[in-house]
């Protein structure tokens, strides 16, 4: 078991979509999430205990109930809002409030704050202009530093590998994460060769980065599996 909990724990997710530079883009990008969120909220509707929405200025959080699928929202996130870019802080503990479910901002606990400081500490790097190693953080309301640290790690590893994908790469390798089916099938839905999605998965370092995906959902799957 790689957490571990007294009592039931929730995935809290705090994102923020860094700002445009003029005020009319930044209104469009706003839209635009409001859009993307309500995708999510009905596509995941049986993993997600708080529907995700906007909070203040670029900001947007959820509460998750089941992690099998959490690298997979984080992905369509970050692939529908493209280019816009996107961070995530995320903490994993208990909710000590009643909470609506279709109201994230009612939602306060361990795992909340976890997850804000997380993001307060993507934000930090920034202003101190340190490379950004990781769009996604994770904090936890049980501090185990060396079972966060590897997962981090990965974190870290599958944003280098996404900030190398051009725009075809990214479409191509989101098509085979979406759908989990054969090169073959990729190739029919986006109208290309087979060999188009061959070259596309190895100059994007697919098989790595589907890898490294596969092994947080298999940690992560441990919230709400029963």
């Amino acid at each position: 078991m790689f957490f571990f909990f007294f009592s039931k724990p929730y995935i809290s997710i705090v994102g923020e979509v860094l700002p445009a530079k003029h005020s009319e883009e930044n209104k469009e990008q706003h839209r635009k999430l409001i859009t993307v969120l309500e995708k999510i909220n009905t596509e995941h509707d049986e993993d997600i205990s708080a529907k995700f929405m906007p909070t203040i200025e670029n900001e947007f959080q959820g509460l998750i109930c089941k992690g099998c699928n959490l690298t997979k929202l984080l992905l369509e996130i970050k692939n529908a809002m493209h280019p816009d870019k996107i961070r995530f802080g995320i903490g994993i503990g208990e909710i000590e409030t009643d909470f609506q479910s279709d109201n994230a901002i009612t939602v306060s606990g361990p795992g909340y704050e976890k997850a804000r400081e997380a993001l307060r500490f993507l934000q930090s790097r920034e202003k101190k202009k340190q490379m950004a190693f990781s769009d996604t953080y994770l904090l936890t309301a049980e501090e185990r530093n060396d079972r966060i640290h590897l997962i981090n790690t990965i974190f870290s590893l599958l944003s280098t590998l996404e900030l190398s994908w051009s725009d075809r790469q990214r479409e191509i390798i989101y098509n085979m994460i979406k759908y989990d089916d054969t090169q073959t099938s990729a190739a029919g839905r986006l109208g290309v060769t087979q060999s188009t999605i061959q070259k596309s998965l190895t100059a994007g370092n697919y098989y790595a980065y589907a890898e490294a995906s596969s092994t947080l959902e298999t940690i992560f799957s441990e919230i709400g599996d029963k």
